[in-house]
């Protein structure tokens, strides 16, 4: 009975030996699992995520000799640059969505500028680069830069104001102070001049009841004349070869203004 206890002694030994060895490898499987995995996770972490930089782009709309603010707008497909801050070198070039928004992602650590092309207000080079200020990407981070606003000209005919009127015309008998008749106006040149341009801008005819119209105008200010015969002081006709325009001075100051004007001219 004895052998028969110490051989179970033996065996239980044996297989609780066996049993603790099993036990420690599996340990030592997982330690060195989690050690790996941590390492990895480690360089990982250690990896920098790029950077995004956000704005937006506006548009200052002037007639061509950037006198008049026409209007503020959003600048849509315009082309945008991301430069390295130092050497200016461009990196990156997108365009904006309808609403002048862009965006530049993938953006590694570093000190940058933003530009668009823009008309020159000065007239002189065309185009120049408006620059925003440094813009300093760090750990992933997403920059939101100040508004850039870029300048354009327009031409005179593309506002949204009107001027139109009617012309009377006051006929006279040779002797230049008879009136013979008055009548409408009907198929006489009228001139439209802009600013301070020299010469006109836009030039149309009366209809056949004397009116005429000038359409998709821009605002700031404005001369309307037609030509009439020359009079002396007293309103009589001198029948002098140059003739004289009857000028109207009118200013548009606001989008969609509508304005009316009058005027008589004299003919022989």
């Amino acid at each position: 009975m004895k052998k028969i206890v110490k051989k179970h002694e033996v065996i239980g030994n044996t297989f609780y030996f066996r049993f603790e060895l099993i036990n420690v490898y599996a340990f030592m499987k997982k330690f060195y699992t989690l050690i790996v995995l941590s390492i990895l996770l480690g360089i990982t972490s250690c990896k920098k995520e790029p950077g995004e930089i956000q704005g937006v782009v506006m548009q200052k709309i002037f007639d061509n000799e950037f006198r008049y603010l026409q209007r503020i707008q959003p600048a849509p497909e315009a082309d945008v640059f991301l430069a390295e801050a130092g050497s200016f070198a461009v990196i990156d070039r997108v365009r904006t969505s309808f609403n002048g928004l862009f965006s530049f992602t993938g953006v590694e650590d570093g000190t940058y500028v933003v530009f668009v092309y823009s008309d020159d207000t000065a007239r002189i080079a065309s185009p120049v680069s408006i620059i925003s200020e440094e813009i300093s990407v760090k750990a992933g981070k997403t920059i939101w830069i100040d508004t850039l606003y870029s300048f354009k000209g327009i031409g005179v005919e593309k506002g949204n104001a009107t001027i139109s009127g009617k012309i009377w015309l006051i006929n006279y008998k040779k002797n230049g102070y008879e009136i013979k008749d008055i009548s409408l106006a009907q198929e006489v040149d009228v001139y439209l001049i802009y600013g301070n341009h020299k010469s006109y801008d836009i030039r149309t005819r009366t209809n056949y009841d004397g009116t005429f119209t000038f359409t998709n105008l821009l605002k700031g200010d404005y001369v309307v004349y037609v030509y009439s015969e020359a009079e002396d002081a007293f309103g009589n006709l001198t029948g002098a070869t140059e003739k004289v325009a009857h000028k109207k001075f009118i200013t548009i100051n606001r989008d969609n203004q509508e304005v009316f004007v009058t005027d008589t001219i004299k003919l022989f």
